[in-house]
């Protein structure tokens, strides 16, 4: 999709592409959107996932075709002939979802998208990150990092192999994601790291009026939180002159080439992707050891 649709990093907007799969209403960041296509003929490949239901020829990029009726656990089969492939790229990986229909794009703020009860994501289960009330109807914002892992665990976030370097340094973690915040807070305490998480970017902003810069050694925040996104918080932690001279680094599935520059302008001082674990701790140590802490 066109980069012009993005609006203005840190005021805390997004897009989302609004789509159905039979009867749900469901929706995606703008960002993670690379097209938005009529069907290609699918390719089916044997012995592939469940959730996998071929592959298409697009511009001559192979790409596979992931199933949302099962990806999402439905069992009904989905009554509207026409087909639709939304293109997805996340955590550098390129696939496409087959959905019976868009309805557009929606403008909203971060603060317009309410964390899911804990009865949704049960179990961790639900691939649901967030939950938008449209008038009197509900759409459900999609976790694709689960979706993705479901598929292959190897593209899922997993735990540090490293067990030192960090010993002592606090750092500031605001991620949405339970399942993602408990990996990244395992792998920091393992490192020697003492661990503050929040899971949004106001809560962590919060924290940060309340205690001193020279406390923290560097702050790691997620893009897309309800609340206050990530981008958002940067912007106010590098404007803030109190505050400024943390580090902050952006660990996101859409973190990416072409998105890069809006890390940038809000002042980041690092970027990366998920689930790069281990290159996350060694910025975090590359970056942190260039400020002088107090101890």
């Amino acid at each position: 999709m066109s980069q012009e649709i993005l609006l203005e990093s840190g005021t805390n907007e997004l897009e989302i592409v609004v789509f159905n799969v039979g009867e749900s209403i469901l929706g995606v960041n703008v960002a993670k959107v690379e097209s938005i296509i009529e069907t290609l003929p699918i390719t089916d490949v044997p012995n592939a996932h469940k959730n996998v239901k071929g592959v298409i020829n697009y511009r001559g990029r192979v790409i596979p075709v992931i199933n949302m009726l099962k990806a999402l656990s439905k069992e009904c089969q989905d009554p509207n002939e026409r087909r639709l492939l939304i293109l997805i790229h996340i955590n550098n990986n390129d696939f496409a979802i087959e959905v019976s229909g868009v309805e557009g794009i929606k403008r909203l703020s971060w603060q317009d998208i309410e964390s899911p009860s804990h009865i949704l994501i049960s179990h961790n289960e639900t691939p649901t990150t967030g939950v938008v009330k449209d008038n009197e109807r509900i759409i459900l914002m999609l976790d694709f990092e689960k979706i993705l892992a479901d598929i292959d665990p190897s593209l899922s976030l997993k735990e540090s192999s490293r067990t030192r370097g960090l010993e002592g340094k606090k750092i500031v973690v605001a991620e949405d994601s339970v399942f993602l915040i408990k990996i990244v807070n395992e792998s920091f305490i393992k490192a020697g790291a003492i661990v503050e998480k929040f899971s949004n970017g106001k809560l962590a902003l919060d924290y940060l009026r309340q205690v001193s810069e020279d406390e923290v050694y560097c702050v790691i925040t997620d893009i897309e939180m309800p609340v206050m996104d990530g981008l958002t918080l940067t912007r106010e932690i590098k404007t803030n002159e109190r505050l400024k001279s943390i580090p902050v680094i952006l660990f996101s599935s859409i973190v990416s080439e072409n998105l890069k520059h809006r890390g940038l302008s809000v002042g980041a001082d690092g970027q990366i992707t998920k689930p790069e674990i281990d290159k996350l701790i060694s910025m975090v140590m590359e970056i942190g050891s260039q400020r002088n802490i107090k101890k």
